[in-house]
């Protein structure tokens, strides 16, 4: 009597367990999903078409109309363009403090471009180690069953489920991580995009300005 009151209690902590887990694997999913589509809206709303943006530029800031570079830059939005404007916006100084001001943007603007992404790299790895939470409490649950029941009651169907119950959680598990692993690298990848892009664009523009000053300082001299 003893024996079947401990494995109906058992069972019952065992199967609130099982669900705690299944519920905890199903919020992560739902973390990382969420995580995921709001950094592609935000890496969507980063973007500019860099090349034309460039080119309207380098007219107005070889014109020497710099306040209407600032201007585009703030009409154009995104990543690339806001680390522009922070160099323009020291245009009168050194090469130097501009080249600092626009490292600063950039800094400021891959921290925005990384944000939250780290979540979906923590998912990927706690993830498999819930669901293996799992398989571990099935495991313990099948073996209870086998200790209490004896050889000659033993239940193939009771342990049977316990086993089921401890696998499903690993593929559980698995099946959250590996979709975050991707989506981790492919945040990482466009990001690491974004900084290659930016490094070219800050030194196009810092170009631009050291040739436009130069171009003043002839006019002046001339």
């Amino acid at each position: 009597m003893e024996s079947n009151e401990y494995l109906l209690a058992f069972s019952f902590y065992g199967g609130a367990s099982w669900n705690l887990i299944f519920i905890v694997i199903a919020a992560c999913s739902l973390i990382g999903f969420t995580i995921f589509i709001e950094r592609l809206i935000h890496l969507h709303r980063s973007e500019i078409d860099t090349n034309k943006f460039i080119i309207n530029l380098r007219k107005t800031i070889q014109d020497g109309n710099i306040v209407e570079a600032i201007h585009y830059c703030e009409a154009t939005g995104g990543t690339i363009s806001n680390i522009v404007k922070a160099g323009l916006l020291k245009h009168n100084r050194d090469k130097e403090q501009i080249e600092s001001a626009m490292e600063v943007s950039g800094l400021i603007e891959i921290a925005y471009l990384e944000k939250n992404a780290k979540i979906l790299s923590i998912i990927a790895h706690i993830a498999p180690l819930i669901g293996l939470l799992g398989t571990v409490l099935g495991f313990i649950q099948a073996f209870a069953e086998m200790r209490m029941s004896g050889l000659v009651d033993i239940s193939a169907t009771r342990i049977g489920e316990a086993m089921e119950y401890a696998l499903v959680t690993t593929a559980a598990g698995l099946v959250v991580a590996i979709p975050c692993v991707l989506a981790y690298n492919y945040i990482v990848s466009r990001v690491e995009g974004f900084v290659l892009e930016i490094q070219t664009t800050s030194s196009e523009i810092i170009n631009l300005l050291m040739d436009q000053k130069e171009d003043s300082r002839r006019h002046i001299g001339f």
